[in-house]
Formats: C-alpha cells, structure tokens, sequence
C-alpha cells in the first residue's frame, strides 16, 4: 500500500473543498437564445473550470421561444440544439427555490416593481442557491448577478 505525506494528503484535501465549495453559474435564457442563433453553445461559456447549469425557467422560457417560429427550420433547429446541448444542464426548481421565489415576489411587490414570471424564477433559483448566474453582457437586466 502506498502512503501520503501529510503535506500530499492536505493538498488533496483543499483541492477537493475548493471543488465542493465552488458555486456553480447559472446560464440565462439570453446565453441559450443567442447559442441557437449563433448554432455556438460551449464557446459562450469560458473554459474556466466553472460548474454551469441551466434553471429549469431558463430552459423552460427558450422552449416557449422554440415553439414560436412560423418556420419549421427554426423551430427543428431550436429543437434540435436543446436536445443535444442544453437538455441534460437543465436543474430542477426545488422547493428551496419555490420559496425563494415567493419572496422575491413579495419584495417586489411591497416596493411597487414587478418582473416577469421566467425572469423572477430563475433569479429566485441562483437566490436560493447562493450561485452566480451568467447573463450575456449586453444583457444589463439582471447585471445584480453578474459575476
């Protein structure tokens, strides 16, 4: 059997925290429309180690997009990016979020500001999580995540 120096084996031990401990990144509707626009999904994200994922609103709002075209193309094309690239980073929206959710609402609401339904959802969910989510740049509506 082999051994590990203490110095080897506290080294491993940090290194697996900090891969436990890293909060993933939400990936935004924006990044998955522009994705099937662009027919570009992984150079979106940056190749920086990141655990990223996709709200189950996020992938939830692109579908009800996906089915909007008139064009069959365009419908097939969103179609067929979701089921080969974004379907299996979809999470589910658990009950940790659901409650997160009802706050946000709540807040916004004692304030007089509302926000849509998928955009409260999925800033609900990275709430509740304590992640970071990933919008486009130029997408300035949900700059509060930004990393």
């Amino acid at each position: 059997m082999m051994e590990i120096s203490s110095t080897k084996l506290r080294e491993n031990i940090y290194r697996l925290l900090d891969q436990i401990l890293e909060m993933p990144v939400a990936i935004d509707t924006s990044v998955l429309i522009h994705a099937e626009k662009s027919g570009e999904f992984e150079s979106l994200l940056p190749d920086d180690g990141e655990i990223y994922y996709i709200p189950a609103h996020a992938a939830s709002e692109f579908l009800v997009g996906a089915h909007l075209p008139k064009s069959a193309h365009l419908r097939e094309r969103a179609r067929s990016i979701y089921e080969n690239k974004f379907k299996f980073l979809v999470d589910l929206f658990d009950e940790n979020d659901a409650s997160q959710l009802a706050l946000l609402i709540s807040e916004l609401r004692k304030t007089g500001q509302q926000m849509g339904f998928f955009d409260a959802a999925i800033a609900a969910t990275v709430m509740a999580r304590g992640d970071t989510q990933t919008p486009l740049i130029d997408d300035s509506r949900f700059l509060i995540f930004d990393r």
